[in-house]
């Protein structure tokens, strides 16, 4: 009977306690004390901190969603992620691309412009102008081919 009684007293404690401390200033230096030091005694409350009961204490979150799921989320955001790293690595290979072929031509514009006004040197010139046209188609085919594949990256991901 003593038992009920006592753990019935004690659950009906409050779970925190206060206290009355009064901050008190003498000869220059602040004190606490419980009681006051003088009629100018400023009243402060502290509390000590509380108990965490069964009751309060955090609950594991409900899981929302199945392990099958989380794999499923985890597993579209990896290929989410691996196509945008294919893109970027794909438009990095079309600039390149093009810097090749701008450097190519660059090059053949310089030598034609040394072609002399005979007939060797418009010959030349035409040889030139036949190799510029090869680079050019030969470079452009590989960036279309880069660009179809950007095309159908972004597409796939865009359904994602």
């Amino acid at each position: 009977m003593k038992f009920i009684v006592i753990s019935s007293l004690l659950w009906l404690l409050p779970l925190s306690a206060m206290a009355t401390v009064f901050k008190c200033e003498v000869d220059g230096v602040v004190t606490y004390s419980q009681i006051p030091c003088s009629h100018d005694a400023e009243l402060t409350e502290y509390t000590t901190d509380e108990v965490d009961s069964p009751a309060k204490q955090q609950k594991p979150a409900a899981q929302t969603e199945s392990p099958s799921e989380t794999l499923v989320r985890v597993r579209d955001a990896l290929t989410k992620r691996d196509m945008q790293l294919q893109i970027t690595r794909l438009k990095g290979d079309k600039a390149r691309l093009q810097s090749r072929r701008d450097i190519e031509i660059t090059k053949l514009r310089q030598s034609k412009l040394q072609a002399n006004n005979n007939l060797a040197g418009a010959v030349w010139e035409n040889s030139l102008s036949k190799e510029m046209a090869a680079i050019t188609a030969k470079y452009d085919s590989d960036i279309r081919s880069v660009d179809s594949e950007l095309d159908r990256l972004s597409k796939q991901l865009r359904r994602l």
